[in-house]
Formats: C-alpha cells, sequence, structure tokens
C-alpha cells in the first residue's frame, strides 16, 4: 500500500464512519480491505462527494464526467458497494464502512476478489478478540452503555413464528407469528416488490475458515428489500425473490434457529429498513463473537421480551439455552431452575420457538439494549 493510498482510504474511511452509528475503527486491516476493493480512482470520486448527497446528474457535474464514461464510473462504484441511495430513492451517498460497503460487495457470488476481502476482514475480528482485556472491557461496556441510554439503537431485533397472528400471553406454537413494530412478515409485505437475497456474509467467512454451520443454514440467507434490494440486483450482488419465496425462506431460518436481525440505514433503528439479517449463534459475526469473547457491539432496539406461561412447566432441557445468542436464559440443574436475565435479552423470541413444552411466550417490551461484553474466553 502506498503512502498516498493509505492517506486517502484513511480521509474517505472517516467520511464512511460520519455515515453510521457503527463506526469501524481504521485499522490496518481495514485499509487493506480499501486496497482489496477500491483503486486509486475509485477514492478519488468518493472523496469528491464528502458527506454530501447526489443524484446521478449532479455526481455527473461534481466528477467532471458524462456519457459512457460516467455510467462506467459510477456502476464500477455502484458495483463496489461504496455508494448507496440512503436519503431517498435516486439520491446517492458515501456507504458506511460496516454494515456497509464490505458486507454488501463481498456477498456477492464469490470469487477471488471477494475471497480475499472476507479473509482480510476475519483479521479484524481477531483483533477485536485481542483487545478484550479488562481496561479497555470496562472502558467499552461503560461508553457503550451510557451511548444506548440516549439513542433509539443500532439494529432491531424481529420475532417471527410462521404466518398467523396470536393474541398476547397466549402459547406461541411453531407455526404462528408475533406481530410487532419491528415484523418480519409485515416487512416483507411493505416491500413484497422488491425484495433480494444474498450470500451471508459472516456465514462465506465462517466457511471460508472451513467451518461448517452447526445450525445447518444456507449461505443465501441475507434478505434485502426496497431500493437498496434494486441497487444490489442491479450489481448481481443479490438475486429477486417473490413475496412467497420469501416468506418461506424466512420459515426455514426461524425453524433452524435464526435470529431476525434488522439492519436500518446507518445502523439507526428510526430511520429506512434495509437488510434483513438471518443469524446464527454459531456463525454471525456479532453473536458468535459475543460468545467467543471479542469487545461487543450488541446494541439493539428489542420489542419484546419472554414471559412465563402460568401454570406451564419447564422440563429443564435448555434447549433455549442452546439457541439464544446472548446467554440471557438458561437452566440451572443446581437450582433445578430456568434463569433469565433481562439484561442481554434481545427479544428474537428463539427461547419460545425452540421450547418443546410452550413454557414461555413473548410479550410487548420496547427498549434499548447493550450487551455488556464478558471475559474472554481461554
Amino acid at each position: 500500500m502506498t503512502k498516498e493510498f493509505k492517506e486517502k482510504a484513511t480521509k474517505l474511511g472517516k467520511i464512511m464512519n460520519s455515515k453510521s452509528k457503527m463506526n469501524v475503527p481504521l485499522v490496518r486491516c481495514i485499509l487493506e480491505c480499501f486496497e482489496i476493493v477500491f483503486d486509486e480512482e475509485d477514492l478519488d470520486y468518493m472523496l469528491m462527494m464528502k458527506e454530501g448527497f447526489y443524484t446521478k446528474a449532479q455526481l455527473s457535474d461534481l466528477w467532471g464526467l458524462s456519457g459512457k464514461k460516467f455510467e462506467d464510473i459510477f456502476a464500477k462504484i455502484r458495483d463496489k458497494g461504496g455508494i448507496w441511495q440512503s436519503r431517498k430513492d435516486g439520491t446517492y451517498d458515501v456507504t458506511p464502512i460496516f454494515p456497509g460497503w464490505i458486507e454488501l460487495y463481498a456477498s456477492g457470488p464469490l470469487n477471488d476478489n471477494r475471497k480475499r476481502l472476507i479473509s482480510k476482514f476475519s483479521e479484524f475480528e481477531d483483533l477485536l478478540k485481542s483487545l478484550n482485556i479488562a481496561p479497555i472491557r470496562a472502558y467499552m461496556n461503560r461508553v457503550n452503555t451510557r451511548n444506548m441510554e440516549r439513542e433509539e439503537g443500532r439494529m432491531s431485533s424481529i420475532v417471527s413464528r410462521g404466518v398467523k397472528k396470536i393474541e398476547i400471553n397466549k402459547p406461541v406454537e411453531a407455526e404462528q407469528t408475533v406481530f410487532i413494530k419491528g415484523e418480519v412478515l409485515p416487512l416483507l409485505e411493505r416491500h413484497k416488490d422488491n425484495i433480494a437475497v444474498m450470500n451471508c456474509f459472516c456465514r462465506t467467512m465462517k466457511m471460508l475458515e472451513g467451518h461448517e454451520c452447526n445450525y445447518n443454514m444456507p449461505i443465501e440467507s441475507c434478505v434485502v428489500v426496497g431500493r437498496m434490494a434494486k441497487q444490489l440486483e442491479e450489481s448481481g450482488i443479490a438475486r429477486h425473490l417473490s413475496y412467497e419465496e420469501a416468506v418461506g425462506l424466512i420459515e426455514e431460518l426461524e425453524s433452524k434457529g435464526c435470529i431476525h436481525t434488522l439492519y436500518h440505514y446507518g445502523t439507526d433503528s428510526a430511520r429506512e429498513e434495509i437488510v434483513l439479517c438471518n443469524c446464527c449463534t454459531d456463525c454471525c459475526f456479532l453473536y458468535s463473537s459475543y460468545r467467543e469473547g471479542a469487545l461487543s457491539q450488541l446494541m439493539i432496539k428489542a420489542y419484546y421480551r419472554p414471559q412465563v406461561i402460568e401454570g406451564a412447566k419447564c422440563i429443564g432441557c435448555n434447549k433455549c439455552n442452546h439457541y439464544c445468542p446472548t446467554d440471557a436464559t438458561w437452566f440451572d440443574k443446581k437450582k433445578g431452575q430456568l434463569m433469565y436475565d433481562i439484561n442481554k435479552c434481545i427479544g428474537c423470541g428463539q427461547c419460545v420457538t425452540q421450547c418443546p413444552v410452550s413454557y414461555r411466550t413473548m410479550v410487548p417490551d420496547e427498549r434499548n439494549v447493550f450487551v455488556k461484553t464478558g471475559k474472554k474466553l481461554v
């Protein structure tokens, strides 16, 4: 990496970080991700955009390009995930780093360049694990707790169980749905003409490391909606899904134990939704990293929590703990009692979905949750 490229990548990285609530430190491995995806010409054009929003006509003027030359440059940067339409249809700005251009570019059909990018980003995960030492962990937990007390939340947790409405405080069966503020099926209904699916970035990263998903989740499982779906289809990153195909995919993933994590533009739950990541605790960068002792970035807007159904009896199978992404619930064999920590609960509903005896149901409880980083596993 030349000194000039590094300086430009660092400057662009700061602009990208200003576009999201989830900032990525501009460490060496992240700057090397820039080098894998972008050439210096790409950086120059994106740096000209700064923090602004532009139509294609305005970009043509800003870049001093027209005709086929402009269209080629525009398509090249768009297809690398460098620009998106976060404000409204037809108006482009620079994307955040992650989740943003890294995930959006790397989630397309695998090729050598995408493999290099994913492998390089995995070094960032290793770095987060190495940084989990007592002073840094305490500082990050304190800062993130304070941040979550005053903001809307970053991602949204979603509960989905099939296609039927249920009454609150009634047993939840596997084929039923809880329709909530951050719901899955109504989300698909709202965007039924613009739904696409792309590879799961995290699952692909684990696969390239030789890991096989313990939950047997398919690689192609991240659902994109709205104008982002259109953009990624045009870029060849994602493929179109019908509403019926999307519902079928969600039902399959739900039964296997996925956590529906909804991302919004700028990782801000108050803004428009773009990608529904169907995560598992075995592969997901956020959830598996948390369980493996990396510095946690689990800052989530939860809408539900589990509640014990009157008269129900727990059989102590501990399936709820196996599927819980944050170890918020577990069966204590010594006490012979089911335990629950609401401070770790993100409201994903898997403890209800996987329970063989309908011991709990999901009830409304909107709250911001920051799951504190625990001690690094040895």
